[in-house]
């Protein structure tokens, strides 16, 4: 790598590697619509993929197809649903279905339309995105990630040769960016990347900005001729990885609180992104339930504060999806047992939070009776 230690090298090195990877390409922020949030271009690409969509539309909509849909998926956003929403379920226009990304298919082969749909999806990687027309339009992320032309995740990169790190990337989106900015409100995950260390937040919210770590260690351990933090764009930014994480992992639900106050209860929508060992732990033991059956012990290890009770509920909904190469279900159920009430408490309700088919879940706290019915 020539100049490591000079931002836009860095910079360049991450973009290159990405677009050089599979479903990847790289574009430009002059591609990109701020106003319709959105590179028309890439989702028309994949628009087009899905034949009996695209001649529905043609059929009510000759010339306007890609307008169309881009009006609807507006409308939505601007009276509150969320990206991720639009891309797990997509919506109807006019009879038509519209699909805005296509996970990897679990048990069809190359030759089904689900599969050819999914090797169209199209990762865009964005150097120095522009992000908006008002106060701050000069502005611009150093990097973003966008899926069949949707932007999804953003990115600010420090780098240690030019005396900046990590905690500048975060003052950054801190006091720099409007959290209510269109595209940063809707956007899924906002991470601050240098050298060696890696955070990142979910929601914006000013000074009072939450950022996790997303590092592998309390220290990233060095990677042959690269980066420490690597890992980002050689595993977790790859296609199948992000695919993966926004079908599986992130999750949006209503949560009560307090409010400081008043001293009433309120509502608030959450939005939660695994951190990097809860996706390791949870992805680890898939892969060896799919080596090596069910029947087995295995033993994770969560320190205190790491979110433990959030691995478990991905974990326990994720196995209960798991299905066999003919289709069966791996497990016919899925029991959590705990001995602390307070961790009953919390892992409770992550689970059912966590939950996308209403009933999947029973909450039993008390009774063995209730418990026997449940199971049955």
């Amino acid at each position: 790598m020539q100049n490591p230690l000079n931002e836009t090298t860095f910079e360049e090195h991450i973009a290159k590697c990405l677009a050089n990877s599979d479903l990847y390409n790289q574009r430009s922020s002059a591609q990109f619509d701020i106003e319709k949030l959105c590179d028309a271009e890439m989702l028309e690409q994949f628009l087009r993929q899905q034949p009996v969509v695209w001649t529905k539309l043609t059929k009510r909509f000759p010339g306007q197809e890609v307008a169309t849909v881009i009006r609807e998926y507006n409308k939505r956003l601007d009276r509150g649903e969320s990206i991720l929403t639009i891309m797990r379920k997509g919506f109807t226009v006019s009879g038509a279905k519209v699909k805005f990304c296509q996970f990897k298919p679990v048990l069809e082969g190359e030759g089904t339309d689900n599969y050819r749909l999914y090797r169209a999806n199209r990762f865009s990687i964005v150097r120095q995105m522009r992000y908006s027309t008002g106060e701050d339009s000069g502005n611009e992320l150093d990097m973003c990630i966008l899926l069949n032309g949707i932007p999804l995740f953003t990115f600010e990169l420090k780098n240690e040769g030019t005396d900046q790190n990590y905690t500048h990337g975060i003052y950054q989106y801190k006091n720099n960016r409007d959290p209510q900015n269109r595209m940063l409100r809707n956007c899924l995950v906002h991470f601050v990347m240098d050298n060696q260390y890696v955070f990142m937040t979910t929601k914006l919210n000013g000074e009072e900005t939450s950022f996790l770590p997303f590092n592998r260690e309390a220290v990233n351990p060095p990677i042959e001729d690269e980066y420490p933090v690597a890992y980002m764009w050689q595993n977790i930014l790859q296609a199948d990885s992000l695919l993966d994480i926004l079908e599986n992992f992130i999750k949006r639900y209503e949560e009560s609180y307090e409010d400081k106050e008043t001293k009433e209860q309120k509502k608030r929508i959450v939005v939660i992104f695994p951190r990097f060992h809860q996706l390791r732990a949870v992805r680890k033991l898939r892969q060896l339930v799919h080596e090596e059956g069910p029947g087995n012990n295995y033993l994770v290890q969560h320190s205190a504060g790491s979110g433990k009770t959030k691995t478990m509920a991905w974990l326990a909904h994720q196995l209960a999806n798991m299905t066999n190469a003919d289709g069966t279900a791996i497990f016919d159920s899925i029991i959590m047992v705990t001995d602390r009430i307070v961790l009953n408490r919390n892992m409770a309700e992550d689970v059912v939070n966590f939950e996308t088919t209403a009933g999947t879940v029973k909450d039993i706290r008390k009774g063995s009776k209730k418990l026997a019915d449940a199971l049955n």
